[in-house]
């Protein structure tokens, strides 16, 4: 399968919370680490599966201590050997530090078990290739949390595109910047960039050529951690897209912008209730170098918001039980993966436009 013919995988179909919990043989899941993340799919799994279903691991004693208080009914398990040689799981959820998704992962996929990994996927490609063709090898989910595809403001925004009502697509725009968590083992383009890229490569449906990245350093000058990244992606074409990304910014903004020749949108994450709003916007060239800019009406759609983590884990766990591929699948971490790697290069050569790698996994 190339990866690059498979940016639209088989609509999330999302089952009802009772089909989990309470079913016969419901799926039982391991989360593998439950700092501020894993809390959250925690959460959610004790609430889709119910507690009796659910192991957290964690190798620290007090985390572990505060999860079983919280959700007395789940099993608490210290060490990862013990928990992945357990044939009552099926699946392991992993929600450790970038650094140890692949071999936590891997390791996962050996015991036969269906693997949920936090994003990104892996830090090298030849690792995420590794993982893809050994879900394979044990025909098991490899699936990536990339949370904003499960987003219902963003599933629209893709029907839109997909439908032609945009027209043909210029450019596209994220930002993800507020003054936020300062990461100490990874760059803003690594702690941030996944959620950005794995959204633009859904919307556009097709992967960038070309990226290029600049970045600058401020906290962590010993250490060369990137705070900011400006990040630009080439498509085929003239089609463009940037991603504005830092942790170390007066703002808190979550958006993305789409502008096509007949319609704009926008997705604004941080709005309670109208995320989505859609601009009846446009230049049109009238006489020769003459442009006449139309302003139209603003339409807000009515959009039934829920939370994309739960969405995200109920596909998992529908992916699981029913044997349909992900979304997010490892292709689309591998996707994803390629482009950081290349923005990362880019980074590390002063900004220099990179080339994305050219895979087909056959």
């Amino acid at each position: 399968m190339n990866p690059t013919n498979s940016m639209n995988s088989c609509p999330v179909q999302l089952q009802p919370t009772h089909l989990f919990h309470g079913a016969t043989n419901p799926t039982k899941i391991a989360i593998l680490g439950v700092g501020n993340w894993g809390k959250n799919l925690a959460r959610n799994f004790c609430e889709i599966l119910g507690e009796q279903d659910v192991t957290i691991c964690d190798s620290d004693k007090e985390r572990l201590e505060a999860m079983k208080r919280k959700y007395p009914g789940v099993k608490t398990e210290g060490d990862f050997e013990s928990l992945v040689s357990n044939e009552k799981i099926q699946a392991v959820a992993v929600a450790t530090p970038a650094v140890t998704h692949f071999q936590l992962a891997k390791r996962a996929l050996q015991e036969g078990k269906h693997v949920l990994v936090e994003k990104p996927l892996a830090m090298e490609i030849d690792e995420a290739v590794d993982l893809i063709n050994l879900a394979k090898e044990k025909n098991k989910t490899l699936m990536v949390d990339h949370l904003l595809e499960y987003h219902p403001a963003v599933e629209e925004m893709k029907r839109r595109i997909d439908s032609g009502e945009l027209g043909q697509i210029y450019y596209a725009y994220g930002q993800r910047v507020n003054l936020g968590v300062v990461r100490t083992k990874e760059n803003a383009l690594w702690s941030l960039g996944p959620h950005d890229i794995s959204v633009l490569l859904y919307l556009l449906g097709e992967e960038p050529k070309r990226v290029s990245a600049h970045g600058g350093v401020y906290l962590q000058k010993e250490e060369n951690i990137e705070d900011v990244v400006f990040l630009d992606l080439e498509f085929a074409g003239s089609l463009r897209a940037h991603s504005h990304l830092s942790w170390l910014d007066p703002h808190k903004i979550r958006k993305m912008t789409v502008v096509g020749d007949r319609e704009m949108m926008v997705f604004d994450d941080m709005e309670s209730r109208d995320k989505l709003k859609i601009f009846d916007k446009g230049a049109e060239e009238k006489n020769e170098g003459r442009f006449n800019v139309r302003f139209g009406d603003v339409h807000i759609p009515n959009i039934e918001l829920a939370e994309p983590l739960k969405r995200m884990c109920l596909h998992f766990l529908d992916c699981v039980e029913n044997g349909k591929r992900p979304r997010s699948d490892g292709y689309d971490g591998l996707r994803v993966l390629k482009v950081l790697d290349a923005a990362q290069r880019s980074l590390d050569s002063g900004g220099k436009l990179t080339i994305v790698m050219n895979l087909d996994l056959g």
